[in-house]
């Protein structure tokens, strides 16, 4: 049975082969069975040695080597020049599969349950040197995963729809955050490319993920204003990186890119019929300014989650220490965090404990791990850039130490990898005033959706009087509800919407 499998590529591809004979490898066993050609030599010639094979670990000794032997001992050369394989295929919670035990999952089934895509998915994310985990439960999320990519490509039909983008037109001038995801996407691109060309589909997987967080809940959702009032340029940005997101993702999720591909581009056209997307320029700087901002907005919500303020409570400052990269962005922190000033230095509204991470400064530190521990417990040092601190004679690296930052009163503190963020959370009757007409337009806005509104309907409100304070923001409401007409009626006990 191996020297069959050995010589396969030799046999049915047409080595020494002097001519092509129709249906030559409809011989035998195979007859009637296969249709197939065998092919000439020169056929052979271009497809031998094979660019690319895998299999499981256990046919290293086995399919692998017969193949190997019998190329090396007829013609001298190695017969495939990449290799992957992978280990066994366990359930989800890691027990092997067995029908008897009830956790076998056939084929079939398994592709009408979860899908062929999501079953691809589901194999590539995994690094294939550890035994890979399959089941239902992994498939769906998995797809929940992925349905913020295509709620970002519904997202963009709707506005682009609505505002009668044409993809030939170029796009106006750049604006900061437009220019950020057009470097995003070229350095998304840059990242899957070197993932692919050396076979490392759990870096394909991870730089997408990371690019689609970045896409929607960063630039998306920044332009939210744009998209409503129909920004060409903003629609441009937003539709290059799309397409070119789906081309470099489609061998990973070939069915779910082709759909999503088709709502973008005009229906005769298939994704797998495009050349491969070439990076453009990256602008390193602007990408690190931009990572170093979610960062900073991250904590400032860990902050908000830990003092269990809700972001819907504009608050009055915020001070952020260790992000420097984030200087230039201050208003883009004050909006997402809600806050009205931005400061950037030391942050002394907050108490700073550090304790060993014994497991690594035992074996590193030995006998000096008790002075060290005995310091930190003391507050004896020196806290360096980077997350990194300084005991005596020994500097200490961020995996090394457990660090805890607890707010003084009146402050909410969060802190990762050496960048610091403190809210204010006192607060004040302004502030509480926003924070109403706040969950006012966000009830509207529901109300909007529970009611079938579209998008670009107009409405009128109806407050109770016990709400009429909140009249002095009465441009804001409007502005985010797209109201015309705002009224009190004393009859009235809860807000009433109506189209205008």
């Amino acid at each position: 049975a191996w020297l069959d499998a050995g010589i396969v590529h030799f046999s049915t591809l047409g080595w020494q082969n002097p001519e092509w004979v129709p249906e030559g490898n409809a011989t035998g066993a195979a007859r009637a069975v296969t249709h197939a050609d065998l092919p000439d030599h020169a056929y052979w010639e271009e497809w031998f040695p094979a660019d690319w094979v895998s299999e499981g670990r256990a046919q290293i000794r086995l399919w692998f080597y017969s193949q190997c032997f019998m190329a090396m001992a007829l013609v001298g050369r190695q017969p495939y020049q990449s290799v992957l394989t992978y280990e066994n295929l366990l359930d989800e919670t890691g027990r092997e599969m067995h029908k008897s035990w009830g956790n076998a999952i056939e084929l079939n089934e398994a592709l009408d349950r979860m899908g062929a895509d999501v079953m691809r998915w589901l194999y590539c994310e995994q690094n294939p040197s550890q035994e890979l985990r399959f089941g239902y439960s992994l498939a769906d999320d998995v797809k929940r995963r992925l349905l913020t990519f295509w709620n970002s490509v519904s997202f963009f039909v709707t506005y682009a729809n609505i505002a009668g983008f044409d993809p030939a037109k170029p796009a106006g001038e750049l604006r900061p955050l437009d220019g950020w995801l057009t470097s995003r996407t070229s350095a998304f691109v840059s990242e899957a490319t070197a993932s692919y060309e050396r076979y490392w589909t759990p870096g394909v997987i991870d730089a997408f993920e990371r690019f689609v967080d970045d896409l929607s809940n960063w630039y998306i959702r920044r332009s939210r204003r744009r998209f409503w009032d129909g920004d060409e340029t903003a629609l441009r940005v937003l539709w290059e990186a799309l397409r070119t997101s789906l081309q470099v993702i489609a061998p990973v999720m070939p069915f779910l890119a082709e759909q999503l591909w088709r709502n973008l581009v005009p229906k005769e056209k298939s994704v797998f019929l495009e050349g491969w997307p070439e990076p453009g320029e990256i602008d390193e700087t602007l990408n690190a300014e931009v990572a170093a901002v979610r960062q900073v907005v991250e904590l400032g919500r860990q902050a908000r989650a830990a003092s269990r303020l809700k972001l819907r409570q504009p608050l009055r400052r915020v001070v952020v220490a260790g992000a420097d990269g984030a200087r230039s962005h201050a208003d883009e922190i004050a909006e997402e965090l809600r806050v009205k000033q931005v400061e950037f230095g030391d942050v002394e509204a907050s108490e700073l404990r550090v304790k060993p991470n014994l497991p690594l400064l035992g074996p590193k530190l030995g006998p000096a791990l008790r002075d060290v521990r005995e310091a930190l417990a003391r507050g004896e040092f020196d806290e360096l850039d980077g997350g990194r601190f300084r005991v005596g004679e020994h500097e200490l690296s961020p995996d090394e130490v457990l660090v805890e930052r607890t707010g003084k009163e009146g402050w909410a503190v969060a802190s990762t990898d050496g960048v610091t963020v403190a809210l204010d959370t006192a607060l004040d009757p302004e502030l509480e005033l926003e924070a109403l007409v706040l969950d006012l337009i966000h009830q509207i806005n529901a109300m909007r959706k529970e009611q079938g509104l579209e998008l670009t309907d107009r409405i009128r409100i109806t407050l109770p009087p016990a709400q009429t304070e909140l009249l002095r923001h009465e441009d804001w409401i409007k502005q985010e509800t797209l109201a015309v007409e705002i009224e009190i009626d004393g009859a009235s006990a809860e807000p009433r919407i109506a189209k205008a």
